[in-house]
């Protein structure tokens, strides 16, 4: 029962960020949204991690399957992306290091200024 409220919890933040989105016409996905609004309101202590800590674990760790879709997408329209897949793939190559290199410093960053607050108490 409780991995079905975790569940509830996060779907139910997605759906008001996916309403939200949908209503005022934002160009930002609303999933993006909904990773702000859930970030935010564990930041203020809204949401505890506890409330969510057992259903974002298994989502975590069935990451790879949600790209199943995707993967499958882009092989069923290959015929269309034939004659450009050498820029496809260095673009693909190119976007996971700078995401690596940008969420390794992101997280730098955010532990110094924690460390800096913790030791400040």
């Amino acid at each position: 029962m409780e991995l079905i409220k975790q569940f509830a919890i996060i779907f139910s933040i997605y759906s008001i960020s996916d309403i939200f989105c949908k209503s005022l016409k934002l160009p930002i996905p609303a999933n993006v949204v909904g990773m702000l609004l859930l970030f935010i309101f564990l930041i203020t202590g809204i949401i505890k991690e506890h409330h969510i800590d057992k259903a974002s674990d298994i989502l975590i760790s069935n990451m790879s399957l949600l790209f199943v879709p995707a993967t499958l997408a882009i092989m069923e329209e290959y015929k269309y992306i034939k004659d450009e897949i050498v820029p496809f793939i260095i673009v693909c190559v190119f976007m996971v290091i700078v995401i690596m290199v940008s969420t390794g410093l992101i997280a730098q960053i955010l532990e110094n200024i924690f460390n800096k607050l913790r030791k400040g108490k």
